[in-house]
This record gives structure tokens, C-alpha cells and sequence, in this order.
């Protein structure tokens, strides 16, 4: 059977088919849009023009998928709609106009759809999985197979470009100020330091258009087909993107829609490297859509999807929750200081860290539509007490979120911190 999955994420609309047979998926297929919605945001709404851009890029990504014979087509929404107050409103437009069904993803799902999709790196020595996305960060410890072990940063590069850089590229005192303002969320989230990780997996289109603007400048290449990066020369690129005369070039020539986003990019993986200290830097082509393809797949993960053979949408759509968003602010509780150098990967963050305030959201799942041979079949819901995961999968659960400064990073329906603990920070609780 084949299935298709198409990601709205906040820079561009990307599409991943796949044929899948019992437990075997195989990826026949990729394409990506540049699709820019936050210039369209009206307030903290998508105005008609960004609904307009978003359908009439929906319909030519399913008019693709109708020509390579895909049977089920899944989308989702990472944190290009995570953000925005009248969802339900473009939720509406996209299936009256294209007849595709949007299937909401929290943070917590889309760190570990990465996690799923890179299961493979967990055999790397120590490893951690980095993702940079315009409107959220990922980073999970692949030696966890829980999702509250994960976690989803809400703030991303678009936040960054937006509130320190005046023009396209930062320069050095604007990188110092991003620099400054990262490392404070990162400590705060209690983030390993050196002698927890090794391995760092970078996932994601911006780091794999950062990969690729590294492979010029240092005119690297993978080997046997794995793309590595050494820290040494990623420094002296870093520095390049600050103050060289043709940074621009190097990053139109590479990844021209990835322009305002690959300096505050470099700037991040930079403190990353730095903090865990890792030896082993690599890059993967597989992210959030291969991971929530296996989810479906294997039940753990369910949503609504368009069948082709039928002409409809089978299944009801995974959407935000408007009581989570009501719950009081929670504070963020660093996790006891690990010490020694260890053989194997600890966890990054004690996953009995204690909650301040607030309770944890819970999580329901349904099983999804099971593959089958000809259509795909509306499978029956499961209990709402958590998704079920057969021994030695990874089971599901719910992921740490940390919570927005800023009233523009503050859209999402993850908690804001208090007044007393920005004041506490030296932040404008009044941005």
C-alpha cells in the first residue's frame, strides 16, 4: 500500500510517499515547497492571503500524490499552526478547499516522531538528536524510549531572527546577544554539559541546508554515504556566516529559503556542540514525517487521512486542546548535575524531576488505520489512557515542554513562566 504524509511547517510544505508492506516501509518518494505563512499573520492570526498560499499549495502537493498513485494521504501540522489563535478557522478552509484533513501535532508528538525516525542512531555512542526548527527546537536523548524523557524548546530560529537580527544575516553583537539569550534557556532547562553525550544527530531541513553550506565551505564530503561535520571547521564557518564578505552567496548558493534562519542556525548548534562536548557530529535525512508514518503504521499514533480510492476523509483529525491551554504556568525544575564520565547514555533530563506548578497534560491516542493490501480501513479508537506499545517499542507518553519568555514565543499552548521568574531573568515580561 502507499501513503503519503505532507508536512506544514513553519518555512516551507514537505512531502514524503512511501509503499509499506507488514513491517517493511520503504521511502519512494520526497519533495519541498518554500511556504512562508508568518508573514501573513494578522495579529496572531493566519490573514486570507497565508490561507490562500497554504490551500493552493496543499492542492498541488495532493494533485502530486494522486499522480504517484498514493492511496492514503496523512497531514500534518508541526509548529507552523501550533502557533496561530484562529486554527480551527484554516483548519476548515484547507478541507473545504482541497478536501485533506490537518492533523495537529504537539510538541511533545513531533520530538518524538524524530526520535522514532532515528531510532537507528541509538546504537551511536552516546548519542543526541538535535532538530532546528522557525518556531520550535527538539533535542532527544536516544538512549530514552519515553517521551516525557524528550524535549521541545518553544521558541525557534524565526523567534531568534525576529527579536535580535535588524537585516537578514546577524552580526557579531546581535550572535552575542542570540548566544546569551540560548545558553539562559538552556541552562534553565537544566540541558547535559560535557561527558553525557558523544554523538549529536542533526535532523531537519535547516540542518540539512546547514550541511550542505558546510560541505562547500569546507569542501567536505560524506563518507559511505554518512555526512559528518568537524567541530573545528563548523567553528570557522560559524565565524565565516558572522562577518565574511560572502556569506550570503555561500547560503543563497546552498539554501537560498533558509536565508534569515541559517545564522541563528550555526549560532545554536554552535552552544550545542559546545555544551555536550560531543566527538561525533552527523547529520540525518529522516524527521518528523517518517516518524509519524511508522507511528501510524505500527497503531501508536492515529489522525485523519484522505483515501484516494474513496474520495473522502476517513478517520477524525488530531487537533489542540483547548483545556490544556487554560492550565496554570508550570516552572521549569532542573535536573540533578550528573558527574563522571559514563559508558553508556544517560537520560537528558532526570525523568523524576519534579514539577513546581501545574499538571502534566495528558495524552490520548487512538490506534490508526491498519495497512492493508487494497484501501485503507477506519480502524476503532482506542481507550483514551495513553497509546499502547508492544514490548520493546518505545512507548508513548508525554514530553517535557518549556515555557516562552517572550509574548511573541509565548503563542503555543505550552505554559509560560511566571512574571516573577522572567522578572528573575532580567526579561521584558511586558514585550
Amino acid at each position: 500500500m502507499k501513503y503519503s504524509v505532507i508536512d506544514i511547517s513553519s518555512s516551507s510544505l514537505s512531502l514524503i510517499v512511501a509503499n509499506a508492506d507488514g513491517k517493511k516501509t520503504e521511502i519512494v518518494f520526497k519533495d519541498r515547497v518554500s511556504l512562508y505563512l508568518f508573514p501573513h499573520l494578522e495579529g496572531k492570526s493566519l490573514s486570507p492571503r497565508g490561507i490562500d498560499k497554504l490551500t493552493d499549495a496543499l492542492s498541488l502537493m495532493k494533485e502530486k500524490c494522486a499522480s504517484l498513485g498514493v492511496e492514503a494521504c496523512y497531514v500534518i501540522s508541526t509548529a507552523a499552526l501550533r502557533f496561530i489563535e484562529n486554527y480551527e478557522e484554516v483548519r476548515r478552509a484547507v478541507t473545504d478547499r482541497t478536501g485533506l484533513a490537518v492533523n495537529f501535532v504537539d510538541g511533545a508528538t513531533e520530538a518524538y516522531c524524530d526520535y522514532v525516525a532515528n531510532a537507528y542512531y541509538a546504537g551511536f555512542e552516546r548519542p543526541v538528536l538535535i532538530d532546528l526548527g522557525g518556531k520550535s527546537l527538539e533535542i532527544c536523548d536516544l538512549s530514552k524510549k519515553e517521551k516525557e524523557d524528550m524535549l521541545c524548546f518553544n521558541f525557534g530560529l524565526i523567534d531568534l531572527h525576529r527579536k535580535f537580527v535588524k537585516k537578514y544575516q546577524p552580526d557579531e553583537d546581535e550572535a552575542k546577544d542570540i548566544k546569551k539569550y540560548v545558553k539562559n534557556r538552556f541552562s534553565r532547562a537544566a540541558l547535559p554539559e560535557k561527558d553525557v553525550y558523544a554523538t549529536a544527530v542533526l535532523v531537519g531541513p535547516t540542518n540539512c541546508a546547514l550541511y550542505d553550506i558546510y560541505a562547500e565551505f569546507t569542501q567536505s564530503k560524506a563518507e559511505d554515504g554518512v555526512k559528518k561535520v568537524d567541530f573545528k571547521k563548523f567553528k570557522k564557518l560559524v565565524k565565516h556566516l558572522l562577518s565574511g564578505a560572502d556569506r550570503s552567496g555561500l547560503i543563497l548558493n546552498n539554501a537560498p529559503e533558509k536565508l534569515a534562519v541559517i545564522g541563528p542556525a550555526a549560532i545554536v548548534l554552535k552552544i550545542l556542540f559546545k555544551r555536550f562536548g560531543v566527538d561525533n557530529i552527523v547529520v540525518s535525512d529522516k524527521g518528523v514525517k517518517e516518524g509519524y508514518l511508522q507511528l501510524v503504521l505500527e497503531g501508536r499514533e492515529s489522525g485523519a487521512y484522505y483515501d484516494f480510492a474513496e474520495g473522502k476523509i476517513v478517520g477524525e483529525a488530531t487537533s489542540p486542546r483547548a483545556e490544556e491551554e487554560q492550565k496554570p504556568a508550570a516552572e521549569e525544575t532542573p535536573a540533578p548535575k550528573r558527574r563522571g564520565r559514563q559508558k553508556k547514555a544517560p537520560g537528558t533530563q532526570n525523568g523524576n524531576a519534579a514539577e513546581k506548578a501545574g499538571e502534566k497534560e495528558s495524552v490520548s491516542a487512538e490506534n490508526p488505520p491498519a495497512p492493508q493490501e487494497e484501501k485503507p480501513a477506519k480502524a476503532p479508537a482506542a481507550k483514551k489512557t495513553g497509546a499502547k506499545a508492544p514490548a520493546k517499542k518505545p512507548a508513548a507518553g508525554r514530553a517535557r515542554k518549556i515555557a516562552p519568555k517572550e509574548s511573541e514565543m509565548s503563542e503555543a499552548p505550552i505554559q509560560p513562566e511566571t512574571e516573577a521568574a522572567q522578572a528573575e531573568n532580567g526579561e521584558n515580561v511586558s514585550e
